[in-house]
């Protein structure tokens, strides 16, 4: 299949994630946008997100700008959905015109977005910070929680409001007034040092009688919105009237299926509807407007950041630790464990040559990412909203693989468990994933065992040429979830993407 076949008679085209996230969505976008779109939308989730792109020797990582930037004459929308951070923006923004030359002047942003405040960074910093191990959540700590929480209480902050500043300084003092009397229970020093983050701009909003100055806030504020003010527009409704003009939309989706504050693995998710009900709905448009939904599958393995249930984690509880402590690093794991790769014995150590060949490294937060093989309980899962056509990406890292491990179906091997009017018992196989955590905790992976390739796959164009077995384990994937894996993307760049 070509290109112009998967998306003749398509106006709108989404892409989100069936995992947690970092699965290679940004390069397709942006591959899509130079191909295909004329909008690109972002709807959901902040500046938590990292989007990695490449062109040639143009290498780019977005956190909220859409993916589409870096193509002329596409327009990107940051949509209603999105919590938006103009700090984060105007240095996005900055790095696209002055560092890269990209013409950034088709950007538009909703004025109806949700606003990120200074203290939704320090409620976020500190309740993590507080948090017992158990309890820790893995956020990034950019506020997003707590900008979605003000949203769903009506106390929220919107883009447009920047515009506004006595409009502004009322919402922020009602906006602050139960913050500060949370607050009022730390110690004042811990919230000081959270303050003096670059991300809340080294204590420019600090106050050591009010916690916030509330003034510098506003002002700071004002100018943000004096910067952006040429971008803010009624985002949803260009996009309808895009829509019945018959241009091609773009929607891009954030994080992955498993981070849904509605599908996911709760409570380690991200605040945000990361399927595509809560993408469509962050754009301004619904379920019905949208002709194809691509999922995105990182094939034979998946990764996933921060803490939470990982049923097919290579090196288990090791692998868990050692990626939840900050110290380990990229450049830690080299030294520590220079002889890593994918064909290791031992399964931590295979985990860490894994996420060295996969670059597995967060592009927000830089944390090693936790690695596993692909999970068909889940996939099958996620597939149920948002449906069975999918996109399979870095293949090519398991190039040289002497075997390889797919994850069929979960053997239940906890207490009898009430679940959905169903009794588990040990030993019950699960063919879908549940987001139980006390079921999660509870299930061992089956796996089969499929043979892998030596031959190199990243400048591969056409899916005949590919090794026997590589195309063994795309149509392995097809026969077990019934999905049609319509892409592979070979590599990061743009040209590394097949059609089939």
């Amino acid at each position: 299949m070509s290109l112009e076949k998967l998306t003749r008679d398509k106006n709108v085209i989404a892409i989100v994630c069936n995992q947690w996230g970092d699965s290679g969505k940004g390069k397709l976008v942006d591959w899509l946008a130079a191909s295909w779109a004329d909008i690109v939308v972002r709807g959901t989730g902040g500046g938590n997100a990292g989007h990695t792109m490449k062109s040639g020797s143009l290498v780019h990582i977005g956190h909220l700008i859409p993916c589409g930037i870096l193509n002329e004459n596409v327009q990107n929308f940051i949509g209603n959905g999105v919590v938006f951070d103009p700090r984060g923006v105007c240095e996005e923004l900055d790095e696209l015109s002055h560092i890269k030359g990209i013409d950034t002047g088709l950007l538009k942003i909703a004025y109806n977005a949700k606003l990120i405040l200074p203290q939704h960074l320090v409620m976020d910093r500190i309740k993590e910070a507080a948090a017992s191990a158990g309890e820790k959540i893995g956020t990034t700590g950019k506020g997003i929680g707590p900008c979605y929480t003000d949203h769903y209480a009506r106390i929220g902050l919107t883009v447009n409001d920047m515009l506004n500043k006595d409009v502004f300084a009322r919402k922020l003092k009602r906006n602050l007034r139960d913050k500060i009397v949370l607050l009022e229970q730390y110690d004042k020093d811990i919230i000081r040092k959270i303050m003096q983050h670059d991300h809340l701009e080294k204590g420019v909003f600090w106050d050591r009688n009010n916690i916030f100055d509330n003034n510098e806030i506003i002002e700071r504020y004002a100018e943000y919105g004096k910067r952006l003010s040429s971008f803010i527009a009624d985002t949803d409704s260009l996009i309808k009237a895009a829509l019945a003009n018959g241009t091609k939309i773009l929607l891009e989706g954030a994080q992955g299926h498993g981070l849904s504050i509605d599908y996911g693995t709760m409570p380690y998710v991200t605040s945000s509807d990361c399927s595509i009900p809560g993408l469509t709905k962050g754009a301004g448009l619904s379920e019905r407007n949208v002709d194809l939904v691509i999922g995105v599958v990182k094939a034979p393995y998946k990764t996933r950041v921060g803490e939470g249930p990982f049923v097919t984690e290579i090196g288990g509880g090791k692998s868990a630790q050692w990626c939840a402590d900050y110290k380990h690093t990229k450049e830690v794991e080299q030294e520590e464990y220079p002889n890593a790769n994918i064909n290791s014995k031992d399964e931590f150590i295979q985990g860490i040559g894994i996420r060295k060949a996969g670059g597995e490294y967060g592009a927000t937060t830089g944390r090693p990412r936790r690695v596993g093989w692909l999970d068909l309980p889940w996939l099958r899962y996620a597939m149920q909203t948002n449906g069975y056509m999918i996109a399979l990406t870095k293949m090519q890292v398991f190039d040289g693989a002497a075997k390889i491990k797919i994850c069929d179906s979960y053997t239940y091997t906890g207490p009898d468990y009430n679940l959905a009017g169903r009794t588990l018992s040990k030993g019950d196989v699960l063919h879908t994933a549940s987001t139980d955590l006390d079921v999660l905790k509870h299930c061992e992976p089956n796996y089969t065992t499929l043979p892998g390739w030596s031959e190199r796959t990243e400048n591969i164009k056409n899916f005949d040429r590919l090794p026997t077995n590589a195309k063994g384990l795309v149509s392995y994937i097809e026969e077990k979830t019934g999905a049609r894996a319509g892409i592979l993307s070979m590599g990061p760049d743009r040209s590394q993407t097949i059609v089939r």
